[in-house]
């Protein structure tokens, strides 16, 4: 059973369950818990999260979600795709690391047993693509990119973010905006620009692309 995201007692009872398996784990999270912390019955928990693995499922689609939304308001206003992307990528890793559950999501002590670890890793990787991808269709929507398939390389923006959260103890980090930004600069700026190139569009926009994985400093990375 998945509750309408209109259903204010859904969304308490998710905000609830987010923050439960953020701060004790999947195991030690009870609907009884959660009822108590979102301040209803347990009764009404059920009715509208029928069993555990939903409602954890659920919380981890709705805090991902609410992560996605506030990296989207950092980026409003940035004036090329790599100043968004950069800057979203930075944003990214910055608000997964604030949030327990979702920096927990390879943490045997928040995320127990593979299975969960794919399913949560998978919602995360397909927000992350969602997010991407429509940065770049956003800009090829205004001229400033020729039209090609975003989801590839938004795929490619999805997976190093998941892979940053299953080992932060690598050469990119949360607390290094400008390593991270490099990731955007040196990796994913040449594949759009070959796209564009590939694509045959405007020349401003494959030209665009082209510089700004050259020679541009992001927001995000400069910072």
């Amino acid at each position: 059973m998945s509750p309408g995201r209109n259903d204010q007692t859904a969304q308490s009872i998710l905000s609830a369950a987010v923050s439960s398996i953020g701060s004790v784990g999947i195991s030690r999270t009870t609907m009884e818990n959660v009822a108590n912390l979102a301040g209803i019955g347990v009764a009404t928990v059920y009715r509208r999260f029928n069993r555990k693995d939903n409602l954890v499922q659920q919380a981890i689609r709705y805090e991902a979600e609410q992560l996605l939304k506030t990296v989207e308001q950092q980026v409003q206003g940035l004036s090329t795709v790599e100043e968004a992307l950069t800057e979203g990528f930075v944003a990214f890793l910055r608000e997964a690391h604030r949030r327990p559950l979702i920096r927990g999501i390879g943490d045997g002590n928040v995320v127990v047993g593979l299975p969960m670890i794919a399913q949560g890793g998978g919602m995360v990787i397909e927000i992350g693509r969602e997010f991407a991808a429509n940065i770049i269709a956003g800009f090829q929507a205004g001229g400033q990119l020729p039209e090609f398939d975003p989801k590839p390389i938004a795929e490619i923006f999805a997976r190093v973010g998941h892979s940053v959260l299953l080992a932060p103890d690598g050469l990119i980090s949360f607390d290094d905006p400008y390593t991270a930004g490099r990731v955007v600069r040196e990796c994913l700026m040449p594949a759009i620009a070959a796209q564009a190139a590939a694509a045959g569009g405007p020349q401003g926009g494959a030209g665009g692309a082209a510089g700004g994985a050259t020679g541009g400093t992001a927001a995000g990375g400069a910072q």
